[in-house]
């Protein structure tokens, strides 16, 4: 009996006060009343939990932008083709010959000009559409193609070359298996499409002795100035013009009307033959085994580590320079 009217009372107790009907259902913050919808009671404070997304699907992209599921509807799927299309950039030809220059062992400052003699010519006419009949032909259609971009990556360091940059075009040649005429054909369009355009090239029509003899001067200047520091001017000036004959004796351009002798010495960088002869003009100077190292160490050029180890500046044996 007792039991009896403890559920009689929960139940009276759950009435709702306006209609007693005891149909109830959950709002966003309250519990209704599901007859005549008066708040009966509130809801618990949200535990925070976050529905996933509701259309997620297995094929929706990580890339920005809608997605359109399949449809039989034939302008539905017209538009969800084109929205593919949008929404996935394949990578262009071009992006693939920046992407190569970024990864080559060039500077910031060659890297830059390289990029703008790229773009330059890339806005004349595409280069992925310049099709050339090549002498040399990879197996596949990638390899092909990975070729081409070499081309154009070897081309655009190869005309700053000509405008008086340093760069490592003989190195790359031998890596990438390039051929010469192939290169000297993609070299030809290049610089007809960036001709008067590229600001890098602006001294593209001087000659290359001059262009050697600016280069190999501002680099006998540089060990000059990094000298005068720590030496005096008036040593550094004297060191200055010994270096410049020593320069002129290996071929080297350095007066106004001085040709440049090919050779094995002066196809080397500038700033190698440059440094050979202002550390030799040192030597010669009377500076001192420590002397000629610390000018190194403020103007390193790293090619110069072994024929500074071979004049016995570093201080090894005989044996160990042979060696080396």
């Amino acid at each position: 009996m007792c039991k009896d009217n403890n559920e009689n009372t929960e139940q009276t107790d759950n009435n709702c006060r306006n209609c007693g009907s005891i149909d109830e259902e959950d709002g966003d913050t309250h519990i209704h009343c599901a007859d005549c919808g008066i708040p009966k009671d509130t809801l618990d404070d949200d535990s925070g939990f976050v529905p996933t997304n509701p259309n997620h699907t297995s094929t929706t992209s990580g890339s920005l932008g809608s997605y359109m599921g399949p449809s039989r509807d034939r302008k539905i799927s017209r538009l969800r083709t084109l929205n593919g299309r949008v929404i996935h950039k394949k990578p262009t030809f071009l992006d693939g010959i920046i992407e190569m220059l970024s990864k080559t062992p060039v500077g910031p400052n060659l890297h830059a000009a390289a990029v703008e003699i790229i773009k330059k010519a890339d806005s004349k006419k595409t280069l992925g559409s310049m099709r050339h009949s090549l002498r040399f032909s990879p197996d596949s259609r990638d390899e092909a193609k990975e070729y081409r971009q070499h081309l154009f990556v070897l081309a655009a360091l190869e005309l700053l070359d000509d405008a008086g940059y340093e760069t490592p075009i003989a190195t790359m040649k031998r890596e990438w298996n390039i051929d010469r005429y192939d290169l000297k054909k993609v070299k030809s369009r290049l610089r007809k499409s960036v001709k008067g355009q590229a600001e890098c090239l602006s001294n593209s029509n001087t000659g290359s002795a001059t262009a050697r003899r600016a280069a190999t001067l501002h680099q006998l200047s540089t060990y000059r100035d990094h000298l005068a520091e720590q030496e005096s001017m008036a040593t550094a000036r004297e060191v200055f013009e010994t270096a410049k004959e020593i320069a002129s004796s290996m071929g080297e351009p350095i007066g106004d009307n001085d040709d440049w002798v090919f050779s094995d010495t002066t196809n080397r960088p500038v700033s190698t033959v440059a440094g050979k002869a202002f550390l030799e003009a040192m030597h010669r100077h009377g500076f001192s085994r420590e002397g000629i190292l610390e000018l190194h160490g403020r103007c390193p050029v790293y090619t110069l580590d072994t024929f500074i180890l071979k004049k016995g500046w570093e201080g090894r044996t005989d044996d160990v320079s042979e060696e080396a």
